[in-house]
């Protein structure tokens, strides 16, 4: 499916929110350099709708980061709702975020929070080649329709791709695109980046979330108490954030 197709899925499907930033050229980012001097690690994060990247370090997510790994580099893309809308997220993460400075690193992540979490996994089905892991919390699923189909096959392991009818919904086919996605992370992960998610266990996306979740292994993975706010996403990503970056050197 062509890329556009699928961020006008998303209009459609986001289209009544207010949150109606132009997409500027270049994207705009903050950056958070890593305290150790010899840094060979980038994580970028992406915000939620209606969210500021300056709210990843507001809320801690930038020292959780670099307590977790000094020689990550943290970049905090604008990536708002006008990306989505002009069609144009995934393209404006290569060309002015990432690609860029890409040869400095030996570790590169991405990772967002719900809408994030969409943007991250249109990045990687792009570009996976730049890409070592994702850090996704509570992520944005899709429809409900291809959700329930993925339900009734008995997983997302047992589910199969299919190929949709001519006139199957913009949202529809989006859904079905996600899907398709995390369906190669499940098959075979030994070629995919690495997908670390988390989720409150009474988030709006807790259904679709899980069943992602029960393909990974166990420390790929996190949920607590609470629904779809910061309160859960930042005890989440102090659980998660070691287990991705801790280790690597």
């Amino acid at each position: 499916m062509r890329a556009a197709l699928c961020w006008l899925a998303t209009v459609l499907l986001l289209g009544g929110c207010t949150f109606f930033r132009s997409a500027t050229v270049p994207m705009p980012i903050a950056h958070y350099p890593a305290p150790a001097a010899n840094a060979n690690g980038l994580l970028v994060l992406l915000p939620g709708i209606g969210d500021d990247p300056e709210d990843y370090a507001t809320n801690g997510f930038v020292e959780m980061v670099q307590r977790a790994n000094p020689r990550f580099d943290v970049i905090c893309a604008d990536a708002h709702f006008g990306y989505y809308r002009s069609q144009s997220v995934a393209q404006r993460l290569h060309d002015d975020v990432i690609a860029p400075v890409a040869e400095r690193y030996e570790h590169i992540w991405i990772g967002g929070i719900s809408l994030g979490g969409l943007g991250s996994i249109a990045f990687l089905r792009d570009h996976k080649d730049l890409i070592d892991g994702a850090i996704l919390l509570a992520p944005y699923m899709g429809e409900q329709e291809v959700i329930e189909e993925v339900r009734r096959a008995g997983g997302l392991r047992s589910w199969q791709p299919r190929a949709l009818p001519v006139d199957a919904s913009a949202s529809v086919q989006l859904s079905h695109w996600l899907w398709t996605y995390y369906h190669a992370v499940a098959e075979h992960p030994e070629t995919m980046p690495e997908l670390f998610l988390g989720y409150g266990e009474d988030d709006r996306f807790r259904i679709s979330n899980g069943m992602v979740a029960e393909t990974l292994p166990d420390r790929h993975k996190a949920t607590l108490p609470g629904g779809h706010k910061w309160t859960v996403w930042k005890p989440l990503f102090a659980k998660l954030v070691p287990r991705a970056l801790g280790s690597l050197r």
